[in-house]
Order: C-alpha cells, then structure tokens, then sequence
C-alpha cells in the first residue's frame, strides 16, 4: 500500500482532516427564503443574522450592489475561525445607512464575536448635512455609520464616509481592530 495513501486514511479516520469552510451569497436582490447560493443568494439582513447553515470559518460573499438601510450582525464565530463577510471579487458592495425615517438613523450594527468585515463600502446618501438645531444628533439629519458592541470583531480595508459617526467602538467592543480603512467626511 502507497504510504502517503496510509498516512491519508489514518488522518481522515482520525477525524484530524478540517472540515472545508463554507462559502455563502447576499445579493441587494437575495431574500430571506434563498440558500445563500450564487444562484438563489439571501439578503443582508439574513445573512448577517447567522442562519444555522452559517459556521464558525466560513465565508459571506456581498456580490455587487447597494445594500439600502440598518443592518445588525450577530455573527458568532471562534478564535480559530472568524467568520469572514467580504465583497464577492471584482464587484462592489455598498452598504447605504439611509432611513425611510428620516427621524431614525440606520446604522451597520455589529454584535456576535469573531467576525471580519472586509472591503466593504459603508456611507450615507442623505444629502441633508447642515442644520439649525443645537446638539450632537439633530432630529432632522440622520446619517447612521458603523456601531461595533461586539467582540474581536476586525473591518478591514474598508471605506466608511459621510456618516454621522464614522466608527463606533463601545465597551462591548473587545478585542476589535480597524485596519487600513478609509475613514473621511463622517461627523
């Protein structure tokens, strides 16, 4: 018998062979009721919810497009294994903080742990940007931003602009890191 053949057959029989990650869909067109395939990919919101098919290691692709208003991830992954939302390669995913509410902001809210943002677009389109109201959040202009409460969650190489906050990291942000991101005209 051919030794590396063995020696493969001993490790799968171990259980010592990782197990492939997965690899999942958004699209601005996905819904919930799709499978996170390419073909029938989910929506935002669902994906970032976690559905059970969703592990610790895998991969969320944002395929091309703008991803209209508030979004909260409750990804969960491990130390080992983050999980990992990026844009699909060659394609541009934006994710627009606009409110239908123009009273409400609409925010990229992170929660879970061990989870990797990467790539992404986040701005606003509102284009109200002055106001006659005193204070740090006028009724009037809500442009929303990126909100981390999660912990060892990483943005990575990512542009976030003309937002009311730009980033937010809160106590619950343990352990999180902003890298090589484009952060301009937010405030």
């Amino acid at each position: 018998m051919n030794v590396k053949f063995a020696i493969a057959a001993m490790l799968i029989a171990s259980g010592a062979v990782a197990a492939v990650a997965g690899e999942f869909y958004v699209s601005p067109e996905g819904t919930a009721g799709g499978d996170g395939s390419r073909a029938r990919p989910w929506d935002l919101a669902t994906a970032l919810a976690q559905p059970p098919s969703v592990k610790p290691g895998d991969t969320i692709w944002l395929l091309g497009g703008t991803y209209k208003g508030g979004f909260e991830s409750r990804l969960k992954g491990t130390a080992e294994a983050p999980i990992t939302v990026r844009q699909a390669q060659g394609a541009r995913a934006t994710t627009d903080c606009v409110s239908d509410d123009p009273k409400k902001q609409a925010f990229l809210s992170v929660g879970g742990q061990h989870a990797r943002f990467w790539g992404l677009e986040v701005l606003s389109s509102n284009p109200k940007r002055r106001t006659e109201t005193t204070g740090s959040h006028p009724e009037e202009i809500s442009r929303g931003g990126v909100n981390c409460q999660g912990s060892h969650i990483s943005f990575i190489n990512m542009s976030v602009h003309d937002c009311s906050n730009g980033f937010g990291f809160w106590s619950g942000g343990e352990g999180g890191e902003i890298y090589g991101c484009i952060i301009y005209n937010n405030g």
